[in-house]
């Protein structure tokens, strides 16, 4: 066992250390270096966290490296994301003049099974170990195609809102950067390719200096293809999304060959949408992989509504002119058989079946004409209760701005607001005392919801419901608005609390709180004998791991003041 530790001066200022036994089997090699598994240590608490440690090869180029840089960078903490910790960089002197850098990137250790193995059968992983998880998916995926893509794209799209929201588009989505796990997960991986916004520029190009294209063909959508980069936006991630649909439902891509004539497809070819049985999931499919940006859906909270209002809808049976055609060749096959000596009776018999297959037409028209008539008045109840549902809908989305949703079948759109955007109005409402406590029916009617993203309303909620005065200024003040309309129960507050880190183990600030609490005891958890401090020092403690990923000050410094009392 040769166990080193990997600390650089950024980590030191955080204490924080990496271990990794280099003795050890690597879980993988690749193309950029060899991945350990290893330990994060936060060295004033004591807390430790298995991670993936990639060891960077010394040769490679610069560009290779900033990627790598760029790709730790990218730390957002969702259940369908893999989260990164960072990019770290050693400096090892090996004389007055010459000092050899050697770099690191540290992320969450996933165990599981990349989904375009598991598309193949594959439900095992590297070592041969059984993941339940991807046994059940695969199950599905062979006896309910509909139901596995609609699960699977609705976890995608989960992850993609999230990487949105934080300004970053990943540019290389396909199966094979999807990770089915052990723990139940379906997490977006790998952000070698991912951007920044507000970073995207002409000089970032998608092309080497060979001319190669950067990515994979078979996903990407056409500005990728062009390498139009400052046209490259959310909807470049939504059409890849659309693509992946399209092969979930059909068992392949809609476009196969050589990578350059899949990209010329990509600019110029139809997507093969009759392949897809489905009517409403041809709908969607088309609308996210359209050729303009404009036509695509334009967020992937829109994209995500559209699916979750799919039913499973069953392979369309033939149409009315191929039964008249079957009966067309019946005709003809009885005149064949009877041949001339009966040629009157067979004309007897053409008549009969040409005069009823008539009659049959002109009813089959008369019923699809009432079928049409039915299936529109239908359309208009159905889209006046969507939009009425839309109305009172909440999405689950931490974007403090409206996001507009398309009905996957009529193409109508309405604007419907984010819980990040009504956790605004909420606090908005509550600054005014005169408006106070329609702000907090709003906040409780957000923290009802129980999203991630709802969780900051949930959180103020509780906040707002604990007994005595607040160390916030501004919180002090809502809670004087609200004086005789708020019940101030501890009790409440605590319950609360719980829920929002039972919803995100890493929401460090309840973290925080509920280590007050069974600090104060009684007063705070409403239970008698409730005082625990070492309950309370683990709480203090989990907080700080979290305020420390986030590099929030303010409770770093909460929570160290209260564990360095505690110990």
């Amino acid at each position: 066992m040769s166990i080193i530790c990997i600390q650089s001066i950024n980590e030191k200022k955080n204490h924080i250390r990496y271990e990794v036994d280099t003795d050890s089997q690597p879980l993988g090699v690749g193309g950029m270096g060899s991945v350990y598994r290893g330990k994060r240590i936060q060295e004033k608490t004591g807390v430790c966290v298995d991670v993936a440690i990639k060891f960077l090869f010394d040769d490679l180029p610069a560009h290779v490296i900033e990627r790598a840089r760029r790709e730790a960078s990218i730390q957002i903490h969702n259940e369908n994301l893999v989260e990164m910790f960072g990019f770290i960089q050693i400096d090892e002197v090996v004389s007055p003049t010459v000092v050899h850098q050697h770099y690191h990137v540290v992320s969450e250790l996933l165990h599981g099974v990349v989904l375009c193995d598991l598309l193949k059968g594959k439900t095992t992983d590297n070592n041969g170990v059984d993941i339940p998880f991807a046994q059940e998916l695969y199950n599905q995926y062979v006896t309910d195609r509909c139901g596995f893509a609609l699960l699977v794209i609705k976890n995608i799209l989960s992850g993609i809102m999230a990487l949105h929201d934080k300004g970053y588009i990943h540019r290389d989505l396909d199966p094979s950067n999807i990770m089915i796990t052990s723990d139940r997960k379906i997490k977006i991986i790998d952000y070698g390719i991912a951007k920044q916004l507000s970073t995207l520029t002409t000089q970032d190009q998608q092309l080497t200096t060979a001319g190669q294209f950067m990515g994979k063909a078979t996903y990407a959508s056409p500005e990728l293809v062009v390498g139009d980069v400052v046209h490259q936006n959310e909807t470049t991630d939504i059409y890849a999304i659309g693509i992946m649909l399209f092969q979930f439902i059909v068992g392949h891509v809609p476009f196969e060959g050589a990578t350059h004539e899949v990209l010329e497809m990509q600019l110029h070819h139809k997507m093969p949408l009759q392949q897809v049985p489905q009517k409403e999931i041809r709908k969607i499919i088309a609308k996210a992989t359209a050729k303009k940006q404009k036509d695509r859906y334009q967020s992937a909270a829109e994209f995500r509504v559209a699916v979750e209002q799919i039913s499973k809808i069953s392979m369309p049976s033939a149409t009315e002119q191929e039964k008249f055609g079957n009966i067309i060749e019946t005709v003809q096959a009885i005149v064949g058989k009877m041949g001339q000596k009966n040629v009157w009776a067979a004309v007897f018999i053409v008549v009969v079946l040409i005069g009823g297959s008539i009659t049959w037409k002109i009813i089959a028209d008369n019923k699809e004409k009432q079928q049409a008539e039915l299936e529109r008045i239908e359309t208009e109840k159905r889209i006046a209760a969507w939009e009425a549902e839309m109305n009172n809908t909440i999405l689950d989305s931490s974007v403090p701005s409206g996001q507009r949703v398309t009905d996957s079948i009529s193409g109508h759109t309405v604007m419907v607001k984010t819980a990040g955007q009504l956790t605004l109005e909420a606090f908005t409402l509550l600054s005014d005392s005169g408006k106070a406590v329609d702000g907090l029916n709003l906040l409780e009617k957000v923290a009802q919801k129980g999203y991630r993203s709802s969780l900051d309303a949930a959180y103020l909620v509780a906040r707002l419901h604990y007994p005595g005065e607040d160390s916030s200024d501004s919180i002090q003040q809502i809670k004087n608005y609200l004086s005789e309309t708020l019940k101030k129960d501890g009790k409440d507050a605590h319950q609360m609390m719980s829920r929002i880190v039972k919803t995100d183990s890493t929401y460090y600030k309840a973290l925080y709180e509920l280590g007050c609490d069974f600090l104060a005891g009684e007063i705070r958890t409403g239970k008698a004998d409730s005082r625990d401090l070492p309950k309370a020092l683990e709480y203090f403690k989990r907080g700080l791991t979290f305020a420390t990923q986030a590099n929030d000050n303010e409770y770093i410094s909460k929570c160290s003041r209260r564990i360095e009392a505690l110990q």
